[in-house]
């Protein structure tokens, strides 16, 4: 490497280096650092502004990199998903261009988004949102005016999805709450299911034997609006879902009419297509609706992972000059091993 530092821009990052200051040190022995925001629906022209400069690219899950952004970044050599989808950068284009890409492994916030899950779950199926909010408006009397929870204790339960996060979901649903765990996910056979601690069925029959499902699989051109009005009329009456994926896997306005008509019992979600949103958001005037902005992997253990995920990856690149899985300078491939696939049979 010479003496000349790389310079790599972090794009619509609130977190990375913030609680963990030393991350950002990591990079500055070898790199120049820049804060770089990207408003929603800005035009490639923009990016290219902002970004033509730079070698290296920080990204979140917002803004999107379509092929016309990637044209106009002459420079850029690499570029890391500060999380674990890559559903906002055009991979074909990457591996066309040999900018080499990779995103952080599941392993790293799978302890952290499954608590989320978990925890939207229980805040869904238990009205704990909405008790609270009574509590505090002095109507703590009202209390039978809200729905009968959900017992997890024997409650068929599906996921949609049984990798790192939703095997760690499935593992303690069944040994901690005793729920009967169904599974969803044509990658993953019905035996290591069975080790998961779930049965595997097909989606038909999760969607027609779960009271709550939850979804665990990323976003790609197989699961994009995978749930839309035909699979929501077919779930039970009151069902219960859980999105800690991306909010673009339902289609939004037949889920806004399956909460509004009584068929869905909630919809609590850590993600929304678009995000992020304002509060004047359709989905935030809805019925038995919870949204929070993105924070499944906002635990400290999560945040360090990711970050030195970050500082690892960019430090291969650009000190090493090589990346676990692919040549240096060279047509790069992607790192497969860090590209989540999930097809619906």
């Amino acid at each position: 490497m010479t003496n000349k530092k790389v310079l790599i821009a972090i794009v619509n990052s609130s977190s990375f280096g913030i609680s963990f200051p030393e991350h950002l040190r990591s990079l500055e022995k070898f790199a120049d650092l820049i804060r770089i925001e990207i408003p929603k629906g800005a035009g490639a022209s923009v990016f290219h502004e902002k970004l033509a400069a730079v070698d290296g690219i920080i990204a979140s899950v917002t803004p999107i990199y379509t092929r016309e952004v990637l044209l106009g970044l002459p420079k850029l050599q690499f570029l890391a998903r500060h999380g674990v989808g890559c559903d906002n950068v055009d991979l074909d284009t990457c591996t066309e261009l040999g900018i080499a890409v990779s995103k952080v492994g599941p392993l790293v916030e799978r302890e952290s988004v499954a608590q989320m899950a978990l925890g939207l779950m229980d805040a869904s199926s238990r009205r704990i949102v909405e008790g609270s909010a009574m509590v505090r408006a002095g109507e703590w009397n009202k209390r039978a005016n809200i729905a009968l929870g959900v017992d997890f204790n024997g409650a068929s339960i599906g996921l949609v999805g049984i990798g790192a996060i939703g095997g760690t979901v499935a593992r303690i649903l069944s040994l901690g709450y005793q729920a009967n765990v169904l599974a969803c996910d044509p990658y993953v056979d019905a035996d290591e299911i069975a080790a998961r601690h779930a049965t595997k069925v097909s989606l038909d029959e999760l969607i027609a034997r779960s009271c709550i499902i939850s979804i665990h699989c990323p976003l790609t051109s197989e699961t994009s609006r995978m749930f839309s009005a035909k699979q929501l009329a077919a779930m039970n009456d009151g069902t219960i879902i859980v999105n800690t994926c991306r909010g673009e896997i339902f289609n939004q306005a037949d889920l806004i009419d399956a909460l509004n008509s009584g068929k869905l019992g909630g919809y609590a979600s850590d993600v929304v297509e678009g995000e992020p949103i304002g509060a004047d958001h359709i989905l935030l005037a809805t019925r038995n609706v919870i949204i929070t902005p993105h924070l499944g992997g906002y635990s400290a253990v999560s945040l360090r992972g990711m970050g030195k995920t970050m500082v690892d990856d960019m430090t291969s690149v650009f000190v090493h000059n090589g990346f676990p899985g692919v040549i240096a300078n060279s047509k790069i491939d992607l790192q497969k091993s860090r590209i989540a696939r999930f097809r619906v049979s």
